[in-house]
């Protein structure tokens, strides 16, 4: 009895481990900040004429941040196993609908979210969840999230179309005004 208990226990303990190693920083890696440029990587989404028309892409289902027709992208990380995610939702809805409704931001400001280490079918799940309208992004693998130094979700990141960082934002965004302002701030200098 006790050696299954113990067994058990140990067996718990490694798949906490395993779990927490996952959302940890990447040995090494330095998690991106503002001055530094966006890592090179390719975003996949599902095919969606509406979503392609959105980031100003033609017949393309996989691009790459320099390829949206835009001044500026902003990326939510996220993950749907993320508690925190789960309340970052409806700031990140409410946050696209201001600019969606400002006619000079949603010329210029495009919202992607990128799923870390979640499929196709769990951004589907968290699309429904949380209402999410802005286009999602599977990073199954998480092969951007590793190469953004691997921040802990929620993490948001304002970058120029060059690739140029200028502003991030880790954990949920709690003074949207503010976070607003500072984009609007970034916005003017494009």
């Amino acid at each position: 009895m006790r050696t299954v208990r113990s067994v058990f226990l140990f067996i718990l303990m490694l798949a906490l481990c395993s779990v927490g190693i996952a959302f940890c920083p990447v040995y090494g890696a330095e998690t991106i900040s503002p001055g530094m440029k966006l890592p090179e990587f390719t975003i996949n989404l599902p095919d969606s004429e509406e979503t392609r028309q959105y980031l100003g892409l033609k017949d393309l289902n996989s691009f790459s941040v320099k390829q949206i027709s835009a001044k500026l992208v902003l990326l939510e990380i996220f993950s749907l196993y993320c508690p925190h995610c789960h309340r970052q939702a409806p700031k990140a809805n409410k946050l696209y609908k201001i600019i969606r409704d400002n006619q000079d931001l949603d010329n210029d400001i495009k919202v992607i979210g990128i799923g870390a280490g979640n499929s196709l079918r769990e951004i589907n799940v968290y699309r429904t969840k949380f209402r999410v309208a802005f286009p999602l992004a599977p990073d199954r693998n998480f092969e951007i999230h590793k190469s953004l130094g691997g921040p802990r979700t929620p993490f948001t990141i304002i970058a120029s179309c060059g690739g140029e960082v200028l502003l991030t934002h880790q954990g949920v965004v709690e003074d949207l005004d503010e976070f607003l302002r500072q984009i609007r701030k970034c916005h003017e200098k494009q």
